[in-house]
């Protein structure tokens, strides 16, 4: 990135009050330091109180740089930073704060600095056009000092933000992989060292998308949409934020709490549901409970995919038990809706309508009156097409009810 503009000398009317107050910032850097470090904490709620030693430090030292660079008629646009102002921003990555708030602890800064200067100015000379001349310099050169620093900053944060992302989503991967592969051996351990009580009911859910990564670019923002969806949905759960591990097309999540968790009050939040989805396991208990949730949970999703479900699906493993024999032992499933619905299993119009019809009517109880509602029929066109699927099976539907019906859910699945 090149250099900004030359940042023109103080005009001669002005060049002595600008010395002057070099001079002057020089000999109260501390105090003004202090002030700005006030201001900032005064002005953002989202920095803990234990910070403001960080901030006075960086605040000093980006004072004593603008003091030498103006004594030595540096160019603003060359500045870098001093360490304690890059220690300051990569304790904002550490603490999971934003490049925003970094942002907006400099403005704030400058805001302020700026009336310290002018009080200065105005204390040295009565002058209109001498205070002029220097007030405009120094809101110049202070301004292009600040975008470059940062730029720099920036970098730095953006950088020191992917290796830490990188270093704890690894270390989160592994402990998490372990416990779902039974090798982790103390979970009073890996609970603290994933920040996640592994003694309290959990339900394991996985958050997908079927565009994930098919577009050069897209992965990281659609694995940050990831991120926000699992917290929202721990949230709809009563659960505190959730444990999260990227794994290949999908992000697998964890909500928890000591009170039991009820599915019926999992949400997929709505500016989500264009783009994404999300399967659920049974809420369980403990180390063995987080891993069959999870399991359950990415069979839920296996099920989801093969039922064509689109975007903003939300499946739930309970719902889905006898779909997931398919998933479990897909040979077997398509050997049981053979044997079941014998020429029913055919795929062409005629058959698929018929079977549809027979499906609902045995949802309903073999009311024929209430599957015509359903389907916004005579009820004679459905005692039509049940006698018509009578007549293909050999057998009337009231016999071998149950594997009838368990044959038809599952049918849709093995196309």
């Amino acid at each position: 990135m090149g250099r900004g503009p030359a940042i023109p000398s103080p005009p001669a009317a002005g060049r002595g009050e600008v010395e002057a107050i070099v001079d002057i910032l020089g000999a109260e850097v501390d105090q003004i330091a202090t002030v700005l470090t006030d201001t900032i904490h005064g002005h953002l709620e989202e920095l803990d109180d234990d910070m403001r030693s960080w901030t006075l430090q960086s605040t000093r030292a980006n004072l004593g740089v603008i003091v030498t660079m103006m004594r030595d008629g540096a160019e603003p646009s060359t500045a870098e930073p001093p360490p304690e102002a890059i220690g300051y921003a990569k304790e904002y990555v550490v603490r999971g704060l934003d490049l925003v708030l970094l942002q907006r602890a400099y403005r704030t800064a400058q805001g302020v600095f700026a009336e310290i200067i002018l009080a200065r100015l105005r204390a040295t000379t009565d002058d209109p056009d001498r205070l002029t001349g220097a007030m405009t310099f120094f809101n110049a050169w202070v301004f292009a000092w600040i975008e470059a620093i940062e730029r720099r900053l920036t970098d730095i944060y953006m950088g020191e933000r992917e290796q830490w992302v990188r270093g704890a989503a690894a270390v989160r991967a592994a402990e998490v992989r372990a416990l779902l592969s039974g090798k982790a051996a103390d979970p009073a351990a890996v609970s603290l060292r994933l920040g996640y009580e592994l003694g309290r009911c959990h339900v394991g859910y996985i958050v997908w998308s079927e565009e994930a990564g098919e577009r050069p670019g897209d992965a990281g923002a659609l694995f940050a949409a990831m991120e926000r969806a699992a917290a929202a949905i721990a949230e709809s759960l009563g659960a505190g934020p959730p444990l999260t591990v990227a794994e290949g097309r999908h992000l697998a999540c964890w909500a928890g709490r000591r009170e039991p968790l009820d599915l019926a009050q999992l949400r997929l939040p709505k500016a989500a549901a264009g783009s994404l989805s999300v399967a659920a396991g049974t809420p369980a208990q403990g180390v063995e409970g987080f891993v069959l949730s999870h399991r359950e949970a990415l069979v839920a999703r296996r099920v989801a995919q093969l039922r064509g479900d689109g975007a903003g699906a939300r499946a739930s493993y309970p719902d889905l038990a006898l779909e997931a024999l398919l998933v479990e032992d897909p040979v077997a499933a398509r050997r049981f809706v053979a044997r079941e619905l014998g020429p029913l299993a055919a795929r062409d119009d005629a058959t698929v309508r018929v079977v549809s019809t027979l499906a609902i009517f045995l949802e309903e109880g073999g009311s024929f009156v209430r599957a015509a509602r359903r389907l916004g029929v005579h009820s004679n066109t459905i005692a039509y097409r049940v006698r018509r699927a009578e007549a293909r099976l050999g057998r009337p539907v009231t016999e071998r009810q149950l594997e009838l019906r368990v044959a038809l859910r599952i049918a849709d699945l093995l196309d």
